[in-house]
């Protein structure tokens, strides 16, 4: 029997991998965007403490770097990686195929992360101890090095929503990959937030510093971070509405129709609030507060951040790399330059239990004993990708969207009508596999329905099913 390259589906049971991997994409997103958008900030005010001869700058300066190396480089370093594992975990194809076609691209971004964060310790280190001029070249060197690391990862990120256009599914080629429609606008979006991030937390610092450096200084250090921290809000926003012009059309219905629209809200909200502090703090520096930008800061993360990167994963739906790795892992185009087939054709024919080389023996063949635990299999290397397959709660599970549906007739007619090619959400892959297969899924949601709508994810091949293979 061929078997194609699927690998395991991790499946986490109420949130999902997606919000596991969400979290750890938050938090490093939060530490990321302050350490870049500080990176160009501070190298700005070693340019006017440079020019004007305002030693008490560097003061402010060395105080930000600390932050950063406890706060953005401890935090950031281990999400980073985390980010890694959980996600090559999750979907091993997508990362996998963001691999092959991006190797080199990622490379150069490690490359460039490994000299930000040596250049964050020089500076740190050497701020007093050699000449200005040559510190602020390294300041400039260091913001230039952090916003390479923002510039590349943003390619990849943008294509893994969509390749924008048809090219690359013709050429290969890497740069067709990389920029792509949205790339120019997602990375001036996220360029100018991450202004207004290092300003929330610049203004908290000049705070607690205000006691030792001058009245002059403290006044020039806070319009300094509002005026740009207003500047990355505003410029944001009229990008952000660029690059929503540039979502694929299955994106805009997501945008309309599944995104709830309190995330909406909340992140507006937070813009407004980080706006207004900044204007405040503009016009009457010594309203700067700690106790309002650390508040700040936990608004950015908790309504701001976070939904923006959950909306950011679900925007993809239903792919998770370049449109044409599905959640579930299932290959769905064929992409001639890099030798990739469609696998849907072959895994109609040869079933879907049947070509994953990590379904155990007795599921690949379905039979009356063993029902209901394929059909659990099918569920959760399909379906949990986006839903709660075994509960009630959490992310979309299935217990709500089959409410009262204890007939496996019924769950089949609802399925085999509304999971095909032609009538299936945009946002949601189709039904692949033989027709018995979707009756063992029908099967088991009908089951799990009647028991209340929660089982254990759980597994268990009835031995009746190893005495039929043999």
């Amino acid at each position: 029997m061929d078997v194609l390259g699927l690998y395991p589906m991790w499946y986490v049971p109420t949130i999902g991998s997606a919000i596991v991997i969400g979290i750890i994409a938050s938090i490093h997103v939060m530490a990321s965007h302050v350490s870049v958008g500080a990176s160009i900030l501070l190298a700005y005010l070693a340019t006017k403490a440079y020019k004007e001869n305002q030693p008490q700058i560097y003061d402010y300066i060395k105080r930000y770097l600390l932050t950063l190396l406890v706060f953005s480089y401890v935090s950031g370093s281990i999400s980073g990686p985390g980010i890694w594992f959980s996600a090559t975990v999750a979907n091993p194809r997508g990362i996998s195929a963001l691999i092959h076609n991006f190797v080199w691209v990622w490379a150069a971004e490690w490359i460039w992360f490994v000299a930000e964060v040596t250049l964050v310790y020089i500076l740190f280190y050497t701020l007093g101890r050699i000449d200005q001029k040559s510190w602020l070249k390294l300041a400039w060197i260091f913001a230039v090095g952090s916003w390479a690391t923002m510039y590349i990862i943003v390619g990849i990120l943008s294509f893994m929503l969509s390749p924008g256009h048809e090219k690359w599914f013709t050429t290969g080629n890497i740069l067709d990959a990389f920029y792509n429609k949205n790339y120019f606008p997602h990375l001036l979006m996220r360029s100018s937030y991450m202004l207004a991030f290092a300003g929330v937390m610049g203004l908290g610092i000049a705070h607690l510093m205000k006691k030792g450096i001058s009245e002059k200084v403290y006044k020039d250090i806070v319009r300094t971070m509002s005026y740009w921290g207003i500047a990355g809000v505003i410029f944001g926003s009229v990008f952000f509405a660029w690059y929503y012009s540039t979502l694929p059309e299955r994106s805009h219905v997501i945008l309309s129709g599944v995104v709830p629209t309190s995330y909406y809200v909340g992140i507006g909200l937070v813009l407004l609030a980080i706006l207004a502090y900044f204007t405040l703090t503009s016009i009457v520096p010594n309203l700067a507060r700690i106790y309002a930008s650390i508040p700040l800061l936990i608004l950015i993360f908790a309504i701001g951040v976070f939904p923006e990167e959950k909306i950011r994963e679900s925007l993809r739906k239903p792919y998770i790399a370049g449109e044409f790795v599905w959640v579930n892992q299932i290959i769905d185009k064929d992409i001639p330059a890099k030798g990739i087939e469609n696998e849907v054709n072959k895994i109609n024919e040869k079933g879907f239990l049947a070509v994953n080389a990590f379904v155990p023996e007795g599921l690949k063949t379905i039979t009356p004993e063993n029902k209901i635990m394929a059909g659990k299999a099918v569920a959760i290397l399909q379906c949990s990708g986006c839903h709660n397959v075994t509960g009630a709660s959490g992310l979309r599970p299935f217990a709500k969207k089959f409410e009262g549906m204890t007939s496996e007739d019924a769950v089949y007619g609802f399925l085999a009508n509304y999971l095909t090619p032609q009538a299936h959400p945009p946002y949601m892959p189709y039904f692949v596999g033989k027709d018995e297969e979707l009756r063992a899924l029908s099967a088991y949601i009908a089951d799990m329905i009647s028991k209340g709508g929660r089982v254990s994810a759980k597994i268990e091949v009835p031995p009746a099913s190893y005495e039929a293979r043999k």
